[in-house]
């Protein structure tokens, strides 16, 4: 018989070779890095315009405040009587975030128009502006006047004829009220802002100083010095009331407080009202938008509403024309991400051009040098001192002074 013999012997199994694997090891670190890659580069894009989004943002948000405070600027104040400006005395404090912008007075104080600006204190609790270039602050003046810019009475004379007395005595003080604010028109088409802070009875109108920032210390003569008592007797006194005059002050800080020097720069807001104007008890100062780090600003002159000149705050206004003629404001931001976003910098010589005079001969060109190698105390909210490694954008607008064009 014939047995068939059973062989145990399997079929033989091949595995993977040595180059076999070492291809496939190839294949998986490139999938691998190019998985890497694309994260990566999502991330980047995405960190991009994060910062992108914040910068717009806080542009917009900053934009929309300064656009308010400007269009409402001018409403109230007698224009026609005041072309040439009205002179103040509000001083900015030293609370540490205060600071009050205009042309000043003879006296020190303010010159106030609708709108003013002045390149802003270049040390904190400020802003530490890179050298050569000016960073301005804003201020905007709205007025509540209810009788319109006629006079309620006028100054019959000043206490003894002096010129620095607190009080002064008016034909009749039936219209005027405690905390209202007031102007007298001077002949030179210029007016003096005061507060009264008393009506003392029989005429006589107390405008102390100690108790309002808007009273010069020394009376008229402190707010200015070439008044004469004659150019003050006779005079209309306009009344502005006391709830709705109100000053606001634009500015770019870094907060003060102990951590000064070293927090993002931002634009802040401080306005002045009839019931925060003393002395001891100086507004606050508002966060309005972060990571605004420079604002350049300029004046729109022109006749029958039409601009015919830009020209820069503290300029004399073009020939032929006065602080009325003043129709817009032409505001420019630049602003810093609060993200840190590293590989997106200006590049080796960081810059960024604010104004490039291309747009508005009248303009110069205005280069802003992004700070990186700041110290510690001066940082600016920059990673190690470096403001290169963030994203930088600029946002420009053109405000009309609404009230300033009606008046014409």
């Amino acid at each position: 018989m014939l047995f068939r013999l059973r062989s145990d012997t399997r079929p033989r199994e091949r595995g993977f070779t040595l180059t076999e694997l070492l291809v496939a090891l190839v294949i998986s670190a490139l999938a691998a890095a190019a998985i890497y890659g694309a994260f990566t580069g999502l991330s980047s894009v995405t960190t991009q315009t994060r910062a992108q989004d914040n910068a717009w943002q806080q542009a917009r948000t900053a934009m929309t405040m300064l656009t308010q405070a400007i269009e409402q600027a001018g409403y109230g104040l007698p224009m026609n009587e005041c072309s040439g400006g009205i002179y103040a005395n509000v001083a900015p404090s030293s609370n540490g975030l205060q600071y009050t912008v205009s042309t000043a007075s003879p006296s020190g104080g303010l010159f106030l128009t609708p709108v003013a600006a002045t390149p802003q204190a270049n040390s904190s609790p400020y802003y530490y502006s890179p050298a050569g270039i000016n960073t301005y602050a804003l201020t905007t003046v709205t007025g509540g006047s209810v009788f319109g810019s006629q006079p309620v009475t006028t100054i019959t004379s000043t206490s003894g004829n002096s010129l620095t007395a607190a009080n002064f005595f008016v034909a009749n003080e039936t219209l005027l009220n405690q905390n209202d604010l007031f102007l007298v028109a001077l002949p030179n088409s210029s007016c003096l802002l005061g507060q009264i802070t008393n009506p003392g009875g029989k005429n006589n109108i107390v405008a102390q100083s100690g108790t309002s920032a808007f009273n010069a210390p020394g009376g008229f003569s402190a707010t200015d010095p070439a008044i004469t008592a004659s150019q003050l007797t006779n005079r209309g006194l306009i009344d502005l009331g006391s709830g709705g005059f109100s000053i606001k002050n634009f500015f770019i800080s870094d907060g003060g407080g102990a951590q000064a020097g070293t927090q993002v720069p931002s634009l802040y807001m401080q306005t002045y009202t009839y019931l925060n104007n003393t002395t001891s008890t100086a507004p606050p100062a508002l966060l309005v938008a972060r990571g605004i780090v420079d604002m350049q600003v300029a004046f729109g002159y022109g006749l029958n509403g039409v601009v015919t000149q830009y020209v820069l705050p503290g300029s004399t206004p073009p020939a032929g024309m006065t602080a009325a003629d003043l129709l817009t404001v032409e505001i420019t931001l630049l602003v810093r991400s609060t993200r840190y976003t590293p590989g997106h910098y200006a590049g080796a010589t960081p810059s960024k051009t604010v104004w490039n005079g291309a747009s508005n001969p009248n303009l110069p060109t205005v280069v802003y040098s992004i700070p990186t190698n700041l110290s510690a105390g001066q940082s600016m909210g920059c990673v190690q001192g470096n403001c290169n490694q963030y994203l930088y954008r600029t946002f420009t607008s053109v405000i009309p002074l609404r009230n300033d064009i009606w008046g014409q």
